[in-house]
């Protein structure tokens, strides 16, 4: 006689992170854009290392918003391999790891 499946705990949290990722990749991704800004204005700070400091904070605003946008994708990747349903032993298994 075989186990009757139940629902995959581990794709679970994949799903509710992805929710809470979602929620918040915008304001991820424009973590740097606000200072970004004002460091390249002529308010918060001017000359040559204010120069210097901008052009490094704005490639880091881009590459945050790279990598940023990765972090969907590879959890919907993930979601996709996980089965729907596994064995009792198994999600046991998983809730004791975590």
């Amino acid at each position: 006689m075989t186990e009757q499946k139940v629902a995959n705990p581990r794709k679970a949290d994949l799903v509710r992170l992805r929710g809470d990722l979602a929620r918040e990749v915008e304001r991820l991704r424009t973590a740097l854009r606000r200072p970004t800004q004002d460091l390249g204005g002529d308010k918060v700070w001017v000359g040559r290392n204010a120069r210097s400091w901008h052009t490094g904070l704005a490639g880091r605003d881009r590459k945050l918003g790279i990598e940023v946008d990765k972090l969907l994708p590879l959890l919907d990747a993930a979601i996709r391999t996980e089965p729907d349903r596994i064995s009792p032993a198994d999600a046991r298994a998983y809730r004791q790891d975590t």
